[in-house]
């Protein structure tokens, strides 16, 4: 039936883009309507809470049902976990990846994916852009980080295989970023990396995952705006882009049959090379079935065009149109079959006390005691909590705001003898000295840092921190790569986050309530496991 279609309800069905706001914007309502939009995704800035979300989504699909075609749209979402999250307000954020890579458990990542699962679908969303299957190996990585469960390939793969299967009770998930952005020092979203590692590295570490999602039975695959020249030998082709690695490798060698996904084409890799229109169809050409374009609707629109014209003309065949709008037909008839609509929402299920409980667990099994120089428990003596502040570190992450402190939590959990100083990464000469001199009058000083093997300010604050003071605690909110920067630091705890659970599970770890469970997913270079992760 649908290769009957007209031409521009079948382009339609290819794209995914984002809108402005919490209500549906006119041009988003004209291409459901009269282009038969595939799909849309969400951002923080079109959340206010999970009830006016729900609202969104209802009507979002009463609208597609006015279409060309009366099928449903994916409704999608980059709720990966930890700094990753568009949904926050009155719902149970998930650990990062990393998070769960340090539980090492198949249990626990599955049953948090899948209560992730159950709390989207309840909002209406149907399409989770998660989990990130990268291999971070590379220290240097400024875009994944925590985002991925770790550096081991197999783990990833055990990992990622266990997320999907979760995260399919109840939605759609995506596996990303093909065929990898793991090893990367360059943010795509700024510019295109290249990763120049041989076929046979690349079948060992990066593949590995993506091999076990795809066994797994993913339903998407996005794609990663990353240079790989032992696969695509023009240069400064991306991975998007390329039928060699969207076609060849992964249609044909690694036998993907499910939808595969553009990462966002406005992102520079893409716009500074190619430009977002003519990637468009450069992308469906490559054999990609889904163009995601989350921001402009000049270029959603020039793009839709575009693609038309491109059949039209002869340069794209309407069969390999019909190619993709089978996949996308069948992976909307997939989500139909589970039975969840649009429109069951359900406000017992979205931030739930069980649901918390779910992400309390796999927070506390995963913190990690990477270095310990007696400085646990906490007492009865003088603590001072030195925090910075700063901004997100990628465009992919939104800026975390009213996540609390871990100086308020060790308050809530019983500390009595605390103070609290804050040092912004911006604007650190004020703060710095401040801080520095008002340490030396504490038993134990608690310093929490973020990346700081990627930021200078916080890297020679802690170095110049444990110089003048014996007992410091180093708490790490990102990667625990940055031990590299001050591995003379007596005490190291890796959290892989910063939001209110972790604090709770942090103080309650300092103060000796609980214990260390988690196993770093990373190697340190120069730094032994501790004790407590043998």
């Amino acid at each position: 039936m649908h290769r009957s279609m007209p031409l521009e309800a079948k382009i339609g069905q290819l794209m995914i883009c984002g809108f402005s706001g919490t209500q549906i914007t006119p041009f988003i309502r004209r291409m459901i309507i009269e282009h038969n939009l595939g799909g849309v995704i969400h951002f923080a800035r079109n959340v206010e809470s999970v009830l006016q979300l729900a609202s969104l989504n209802e009507e979002l699909q009463a609208l597609s049902r006015q279409s060309p075609s009366g099928w449903p749209l994916f409704i999608a979402v980059d709720q990966e976990g930890g700094t990753v999250a568009r949904l926050t307000k009155g719902v149970a954020v998930a650990p990062s990846a990393m998070a769960l890579g340090a539980t090492k458990s198949e249990a626990i990542t599955c049953q948090v994916c899948e209560t992730s699962g159950a709390e989207l679908r309840a909002a209406g969303i149907n399409m989770n852009l998660a989990p990130v299957v990268d291999v971070n190996n590379n220290p240097k990585n400024p875009v994944i980080g925590v985002r991925s469960f770790g550096e081991d390939p197999a783990d990833v793969a055990r990992l990622g295989a266990a997320a999907i299967r979760g995260y399919q009770k109840h939605v759609a998930a995506v596996a990303k970023h093909f065929p990898g952005h793991g090893d990367t020092a360059i943010d795509s979203h700024h510019d295109l990396p290249v990763i120049s590692h041989d076929r046979s590295r690349l079948e060992r570490v990066e593949l590995v995952p993506f091999r076990a999602a795809i066994a797994q039975g993913v339903t998407g695959i996005m794609t990663s705006h990353v240079s790989f020249p032992a696969i695509e030998q023009t240069p400064g082709i991306p991975a998007t882009l390329s039928y060699q690695v969207l076609t060849r490798l992964l249609r044909e060698e690694l036998g993907f049959e499910g939808l595969i996904l553009t990462d966002c084409m406005e992102m520079k890799a893409i716009q500074n090379t190619f430009g977002t229109v003519e990637a468009a169809v450069l992308t469906i050409e490559a054999g990609a079935d889904l163009v995601l374009i989350s921001q402009t609707e000049e270029l959603q629109q020039k793009a839709f065009e575009a693609l038309v014209a491109a059949v039209r003309s002869g340069r794209i065949s309407e069969e390999r149109i019909d190619q993709s709008l089978a996949r996308v037909i069948k992976a909307k008839e997939w989500l139909n079959s589970l039975g969840e609509g649009p429109s069951s929402l359900d406000p017992g299920r979205i931030g739930s006390p069980g649901h918390v409980d779910v992400m309390r667990n796999a927070i506390r099994h995963s913190l990690t005691v990477v270095q310990d120089g007696g400085c646990l428990p906490l007492g009865n003596e003088r603590v001072l909590v030195i925090e910075f502040e700063g901004s997100a570190t990628t465009i992919a992450e939104d800026v975390l705001v009213n996540m609390g402190t871990l100086a308020q939590a060790l308050r809530a959990n019983g500390l009595a003898h605390l103070d609290e100083a804050k040092i912004s990464v911006e604007d650190v000469a004020q703060d710095y000295e401040t801080a520095l001199r008002g340490a030396s009058e504490y038993d134990k000083v608690i310093v929490v840092t973020s990346d700081a093997h990627r930021n200078q300010t916080q890297a020679k604050f802690v170095q110049d921190l444990i110089k003048e003071h014996a007992r410091v605690i180093a708490v790490g909110t990102r990667t625990p790569y940055e031990l590299q920067a001050f591995p003379g630091t007596p005490t190291y705890i890796a959290a892989y986050g910063s939001r209110p659970l972790v604090w709770d599970e942090v103080a309650k770890l300092l103060l000796g309530k609980t214990r260390a469970l988690g196993k770093r997913p990373v190697t340190i270079p120069g730094v032994k496991p501790s004790i407590l992760e043998e």
